[in-house]
């Protein structure tokens, strides 16, 4: 056997219905994401396996982001099943998913166009600001000194103007957050049309003073137009249409001004019909300065169609990577009709040809699309793309892991730890019934959010070493793990588990849980020798020592303020540890009413998990209401 050390799948998952205030185990869902999750890492030591079946995309249903009601399409059944408030999943199937018809989605801009217009507009408005602030420094500076005609009044007044309207608006997209598009279009307006107004009256004025002054025209002044063209066409983000229309009429501008300075002034008039050079030049400078934006706008365009659609699967954008496993990668994305985030989980595309990770994977989504607790994930769709890459569609939410709570305020109070630890016994008891043990509890893969107002909502994650106990299930065990064969997190894999013993049962999942627990309680595992055989074979020989002597040996002890942990919490977290099956608690509803009876429930409730969150994760409740 050989180790193999390889990164858990981070996956940010979402909840389910039904609240009461008198329940520690709120009910009330809501939907937030996983963020910067730090995993401890999966063991595992692998024995070769014949190649598994794979599956193809089934529909696993959907709901709407503001109401409990739930819609579950069935293959072979064309009438949609509404359940409310939250119905029993869908039996995975391998058979492809019944045809859904999308509707018609608005034509409007989507936030993140929205955003990218945002952002260019807040690097073009401060470079043509300062390009105009220094434009005017020499304005003026040549009108005061160099004996010549200048420019009226208030043409410099009205370059004043625009120069501080250009750093103002560039103040203001820069401060005011939340812009609609009706706001960002008019910064566009005074960004770019303001500058296209002046420049088009100074053309007239230079034409003017130019005659006047030297009595002929050399050249046309037209670098100001080349410039403010190619400006507009490489920072707005449009179609080549609207480019095109734009820069015409900004072209047109000079043109204007030309002909109107013709009509006006004679001495105009006849300096350029007498030498009309410098008019065809400017005439044809603007030609190509319009061919060559209209064709760069058409080439970045198609570029980020092609970037786009690289960024979509199916039905959902990609908006960016937020976590990454030994499985595959986690993207936030959207849905492009219903604008409601979700997380997509990816296999990789170095395991897309393994025919054990792409079944591992299918069996990762078969048995969570069983569940349907609010204190597990919840799975919105699966599918494969036409290039044979696999992903599901998960609820988005923000939050903590337990280990990121534990390493950044350090050991939970024991009315805390009993209070989350109820949820995870709750969610872990559904998928026991179901005949699934999760195999892969850790800190890491339970996340502490806020759904509904409803705050230390525990969700228990990453289902992807999940082992059926019986095989008379609805789909064929893929035998994943075979013998000689050791998976897991080593810091809180149970005895049998770090043996390679494949008879397992639930109670593998209570020994983990109780590592969970000793976590949550002491700020470190129950062993941790090291190098991760010395850590496995720890747990199959060592004793751990009570959690309430560990927290007093922690290197947070002079933090902690919470009542000391009872013995009958340190005898409980024991017995969950204990090295023989027949010696733990025999199932997680017997667990769970073994913490139901602590004193420590009067500990912790609703109010003081508001409490703790609005005082320790300011930041979090900023970013999320």
């Amino acid at each position: 056997m050989s180790n193999n050390l390889s990164k858990p799948d981070p996956i940010a998952f979402g909840v389910a219905s039904a609240n009461s205030s008198d329940d520690p185990h709120p009910k009330a869902p809501g939907e937030a994401p996983v963020e910067n999750l730090d995993l401890h890492s999966d063991l595992t030591l692998d024995a070769p396996a014949d190649p598994a079946s794979r599956a193809d995309s089934q529909q696993l249903g959907d709901r709407s982001s503001t109401k409990t009601q739930r819609i579950v399409v069935k293959p072979n059944n064309t009438d949609p099943i509404v359940i409310h408030p939250r119905p029993a999943a869908s039996k995975p199937t391998s058979q492809i998913a019944p045809h859904m018809e999308l509707i018609e989605g608005d034509s409007g801009a989507t936030q993140e166009q929205i955003n990218l217009v945002r952002a260019r507009l807040q690097v073009a408005g401060p470079a043509l600001g300062f390009g105009f602030f220094i434009f005017a420094v020499w304005i003026w500076t040549r009108e005061f000194a160099f004996p010549l005609k200048h420019f009226p009044v208030w043409v410099l007044g009205f370059h004043t103007v625009t120069t501080i309207a250009l750093i103002g608006v560039s103040i203001w997209l820069a401060r005011v957050k939340n812009l609609s598009l009706f706001c960002l279009v008019s910064a566009e307006a005074v960004i770019f049309g303001l500058p296209a107004i002046f420049f088009g009256v100074s053309h007239y004025y230079e034409l003017v003073l130019e005659v006047q002054n030297f009595a002929l025209i050399s050249t046309m002044p037209t670098s100001s137009w080349v410039i403010l063209i190619f400006a507009y066409a490489i920072f707005l983000p449009n179609s080549w249409r609207r480019v095109l229309s734009v820069v015409l009429a900004m072209a047109s501008l000079p043109v204007i001004a030309t002909v109107y300075a013709i009509i006006l002034h004679p001495d105009v008039r006849t300096a350029i019909f007498y030498d009309p050079s410098s008019t065809i030049e400017m005439l044809l400078l603007l030609a190509a300065t319009i061919f060559a934006a209209v064709s760069g706008v058409r080439m970045i365009t198609s570029l980020r169609s092609e970037a786009s659609e690289a960024k979509q699967l199916g039905r959902y954008r990609l908006k960016e990577k937020i976590g990454s496993g030994g499985m595959g990668d986690v993207f936030l994305a959207e849905h492009m009709l219903m604008k409601r985030p979700c997380a997509i989980k990816v296999i990789r595309p170095e395991k897309a040809g393994d025919p054990r990770a792409l079944a591992r994977f299918e069996r990762e989504v078969q048995a969570t699309a069983q569940l349907a607790h609010w204190n597990s994930i919840y799975i919105y769709d699966y599918g494969r793309t036409d290039d044979g890459t696999f992903f599901y569609v998960m609820e988005y939410l923000t939050g903590m892991s337990v280990q990121e709570i534990v390493k950044k305020r350090g050991p939970m109070s024991p009315g805390r730890a009993v209070y989350l630890l109820r949820q995870i016994c709750d969610a872990l008891t559904e998928a026991h019934d179901q005949n699934l043990i999760h195999r892969d509890i850790k800190p890491a893969n339970i996340i502490v959010t806020e759904l509904g107002g409803a705050f230390d909502i525990a969700k228990l994650l990453d289902f992807g070493l999940v082992k059926p106990l019986l095989p008379a299930l609805n789909y064929e065990d893929k035998e994943l793990t075979q013998a000689g064969s050791v998976t897991g997190s080593p810091l809180y894999m149970s005895p049998e588990q770090a043996l390679g013993e494949q008879d397992t049962d639930q109670r593998t999942d209570i020994y983990s849980l109780g590592g969970v627990a000793f976590y949550m309680l002491t700020g470190r595992p129950p062993f941790d020798s090291g190098s991760s055989m010395r850590t496995m074979m720890a747990h199959v020989n060592e004793i751990p020592v009570a959690p309430s002597i560990a927290r007093l040996q922690s290197v947070h002890a002079t933090l902690l303020e919470s009542k000391p942990i009872s013995l009958e919490l340190d005898q409980i977290v024991l017995k969950c540890l204990a090295k023989n099956p027949e010696e733990r608690f025999q199932s997680t509803r017997e667990l769970a009413d073994a913490l139901e009876a602590l004193s420590e429930n009067v500990h912790w409730n609703a109010k003081k998990a508001m409490a703790w969150w609005k005082s320790n994760c300011a930041d979090f409740q900023d970013a999320n209401g």
